[in-house]
């Protein structure tokens, strides 16, 4: 039968050199994480990223709870974005728990409590309009000759991250407005390139606009091998920005200790069995254990973690 673990605030008291005069006795405790359950901070191991709604929404799946308690983040896709997520879960002894975190445009921001369970994300409402991304080109010679066009489209969308698309052009389209119509009906008639954008031209500028609303697509771009054909474009040029606001959660650095203190105990640390040679930020809290925390100087990295604490 094994010995049961000592009670720390069970009452031993230790002699002093002065007779009549005993104080409190202290432990050193090792507290250890696992490298696999101390990887790298995920700015989206909570939570992938979320659209916002013109509504604020509570959202209670797709979550990914910490392998060990851990302190959460938030960073949002795009500037100006404002607003506040509410989390709700656990902490390491199984309280229920909320922390509310201002969110900061595109900036990570970490929060201070450590969850070992989220029950549910409150996420504000949109800040910015969702717009579609678009991209021009301008055709700045007519067809002379019969021939193919090749539209090359850049996209993360596309599988491989660019699609192909085969322009017939005839000697008979002798306007630059002519080709630019005949680019996009192709385009748009084009089943891998419409899925994703429309195609239209006013005169001979051609626009390839995104079919929903997402955040700018900094690979977009759009150009054209012409052959023998006589055709001529000019330089692709950015349109509309695309936007979306979304927000992802994930995990920071911070490890939540099963210890409550009102004062910082920690002797040493270690990451991967090496000593930090700078010591860690160590937060402390006699009342909520949530709040007492520890962030190692040294990024967690998927190794093992040691701490070694005054209890």
């Amino acid at each position: 039968m094994g010995m049961e673990p000592l009670d720390r605030n069970f009452g031993f008291r230790i002699n002093t050199s002065v007779k009549g005069i005993a104080l409190k006795r202290s432990f050193l405790a090792h507290f250890s994480v696992d490298g696999d359950n101390a990887p790298a901070a995920s700015a989206n191991g909570v939570l992938a990223m979320t659209s916002l709604n013109e509504e604020a929404q509570e959202i209670s799946d797709g979550i990914t709870n910490p392998a060990v308690p851990r302190s959460l983040s938030i960073v949002g896709s795009e500037l100006n974005m404002a607003g506040n997520v509410v989390i709700t879960g656990k902490n390491y002894a199984g309280e229920e728990i909320t922390e509310t975190i201002a969110l900061n445009a595109k900036t990570t921001v970490n929060g201070s409590l450590a969850f070992k369970e989220i029950t549910q994300i409150d996420l504000p409402a949109e800040t910015n309009t969702p717009q579609e991304q678009t991209k021009t080109i301008e055709v700045t010679a007519a067809c002379s000759a019969d021939g193919d066009l090749t539209a090359t489209i850049a996209s993360v969308l596309f599988e491989g991250g660019e699609a192909e698309v085969v322009i017939a052009v005839t000697d008979t389209m002798t306007t630059a407005t002519l080709v630019a119509a005949a680019v996009v009906e192709a385009l748009n008639d084009d089943e891998t390139f419409s899925e994703y954008f429309t195609a239209s031209n006013d005169g001979a500028t051609i626009t390839i606009t995104a079919n929903e609303p997402d955040s700018d697509d900094d690979t977009l771009d759009i150009e054209f091998a012409v052959g023998e054909t006589g055709v001529t474009f000019g330089a692709s040029a950015d349109g509309d920005a695309g936007i979306l606001d979304k927000v992802s959660i994930g995990w920071g650095d911070k490890l939540g200790l099963p210890y409550k203190s009102s004062h910082n105990t920690v002797m040493a640390a270690y990451l991967n069995n090496v000593k930090e040679s700078t010591a860690p930020t160590v937060s402390v809290d006699d009342d909520e254990i949530d709040k007492n925390t520890i962030l190692l100087n040294s990024a967690l990295n998927g190794t093992v973690v040691d701490v070694y604490l005054i209890v």
